[in-house]
């Protein structure tokens, strides 16, 4: 490889070029190698037109300074060579991989790199590295290599090295380019990921989904649900006795055909509570979500239920808002209640599908003839926050049903247990329409 010589003052160093300040102590340290063993790399160098400009070798130029003002020659090879005189070679002349790194080295260490450009330079030095690795006969090089080259073992430098990793391959995805980050850049390819995940799912779930998949208990949860296999729900939505005496009035507004049919005291709420929660948990896959309505009298105990059954409960509940809601506790004095609570509980580290808020708003539907029946489009809201195609759903105070219209649109296995042969006979019927 020829050996060229150019002169300090008319070689030219981009003002970007450098992504830190050079350390006095690297610099003494490398020109009283220089002095001792020589330069054994020399400077690279490019032509831009009528000038000569640096591609690699700033700290080489700023050591051998060092020398010379010691009145010393920089010795690089058989040669020896004067103040100012810097030994280089072209970038041209190089072999191909040692080309490719000197290129890198110069944009690598850029201080004005976007945050694309920094996850391309990331990519290329890991490809780069690669590529010695197989010209050398080495193992190849991991993340934690490349991170420690680039950013050394600060905390969280690994996992920026891995996002920008990933993000570099999806550069040519509009969304991904344009987002203000390579964190939020990565964040957007998992929602996509995600959601194309779902999209294949349905689309193989939808060649072989009826309304025969979903299932309808006519009995006792507290007796049923000890026989349902441990693991085999993702989701639970239910809407079980409040525990608050309904079963003493009757104000659905004249919509329902009845009272409620239960005993709803505090006492026997808290036996139900007792059974459901841990039977919950067991059937629970290790991964699930749980939403409970419950009312506000009684969401501090249910909460406590739950946790002691090893539900991790969220701290506050989620609220819906009925607009349409007719119950007035005191009649004559007011004030109307037009909202109910449902706790909300996670088994593992399942991740919601879409982050959504703890203030809902649905009327109510058409009454079927179930004194509490809760909309449908209140129930598909909570279902699309976790549930993916082809999840099982789990009721098991189903009443009129209408986890089952809800599942369906979702393309999940709704199961549903009712012990009211009436509600039993309304979610019978709601599946039996379900196309």
């Amino acid at each position: 490889m020829p050996l060229h010589v150019v002169e300090i003052h008319s070689l030219r160093v981009p003002d970007n070029r450098q992504r830190r300040e050079f350390k006095t102590e690297e610099i003494v340290k490398l020109a009283d190698s220089i002095s001792t063993n020589g330069l054994i790399q020399p400077v690279v160098i490019r032509q831009e037109g009528d000038s000569i400009v640096l591609v690699a070798g700033e700290r080489r130029i700023k050591a051998m300074m060092y020398v010379w003002n010691f009145g010393q020659k920089v010795r690089c090879g058989t040669e020896t060579f004067e103040e100012g005189q810097i030994p280089c070679i072209y970038q041209g002349e190089m072999d191909p991989i040692d080309a490719f790194e000197m290129e890198l080295e110069e944009n690598v260490r850029r201080l004005d790199l976007t945050w694309q450009e920094k996850a391309t330079a990331t990519s290329r030095l890991f490809e780069l590295r690669n590529q010695q690795a197989v010209r050398d006969g080495r193992p190849p090089p991991t993340v934690m290599d490349i991170t420690r080259e680039l950013k050394g073992d600060s905390g969280g430098a690994f996992d920026d090295t891995r996002k920008e990793l990933i993000v570099s391959r999806h550069l040519a995805d509009p969304d991904v380019a344009k987002a203000k980050s390579a964190d939020d850049a990565f964040k957007i390819l998992k929602r996509k990921e995600t959601s194309q995940k779902n999209a294949d799912l349905a689309e193989l779930v939808g060649l072989t989904f009826t309304a025969d998949i979903h299932k309808v208990h006519h009995g006792d949860s507290l007796t049923l649900l000890p026989t349902f296999e441990a693991e085999s729900v993702d989701v639970i939505l239910t809407d079980p006795p409040y525990g608050i005496d309904a079963d003493q009035y009757g104000d659905s507004g004249g919509r329902a055909g009845g009272s409620h049919f239960y005993d709803d005291s505090f006492e026997t709420w808290s036996k139900i509570m007792g059974v459901f929660c841990h039977e919950a948990f067991r059937v629970a896959k290790p991964l699930a979500h749980a939403y409970v309505f419950c009312d506000i009298d009684n969401f501090i105990f249910l909460k406590s239920y739950m946790s002691n059954a090893g539900w991790n409960v969220f701290r506050t509940p989620i609220i819906w808002h009925n607009p349409t809601a007719m119950r007035a506790p005191w009649p004559e004095n007011g004030p109307q209640r037009k909202y109910q609570l449902c706790l909300y509980a996670m088994k593992g580290d399942r991740h919601v599908i879409k982050l959504a808020p703890d203030l809902i708003t649905y009327q109510s539907d058409e009454n079927l003839g179930h004194q509490a029946q809760k909309p449908v489009d209140l129930y598909l809201d909570l279902l699309r926050r976790s549930c993916r195609a082809g999840d099982v759903v789990l009721d098991p105070f189903c009443g009129s049903g209408p986890i089952f219209p809800a599942a369906h649109q979702l393309k999940c296995q709704a199961v549903g247990i009712e012990l009211d042969p009436s509600a039993y006979g309304i979610a019978v019927t709601r599946v039996k329409a379900l196309l």
